[in-house]
């Protein structure tokens, strides 16, 4: 299984690089940037404190896995609905 990268700071949990998940763990307001472009991500990623405190290290992998993964899927699917808006804006007269 490929490690992903992730680093925290304050309430910001970034995890991955493209795309890059970005997760307001007090809010659960989260992000998805690629493409130079920021993308709200209307999905919950749920950590526990004890997760974040590294207190079982090998389920929080398990976890920012799962929701990396996740992401990436939602990130394909948007990069293909801009790629098709793009095309459908050209040919349209």
């Amino acid at each position: 299984m490929e490690m992903i990268k992730m680093r925290r700071e304050g309430n910001l949990l970034f995890i991955g690089e493209s795309p890059l998940l970005i997760v307001n763990i007090n809010s659960q307001e989260n992000y998805l940037v690629f493409n130079g472009k920021k993308h709200i991500y209307r999905r919950e990623v749920a950590l526990s404190r004890d997760l974040l405190e590294g207190k079982r290290n090998n389920v929080l992998k398990t976890a920012v896995n799962y929701y990396y993964a996740q992401a990436c899927r939602i990130a394909e699917g948007l990069k293909i609905a801009e790629e098709y808006r793009g095309r459908a804006n050209r040919t349209r007269m």
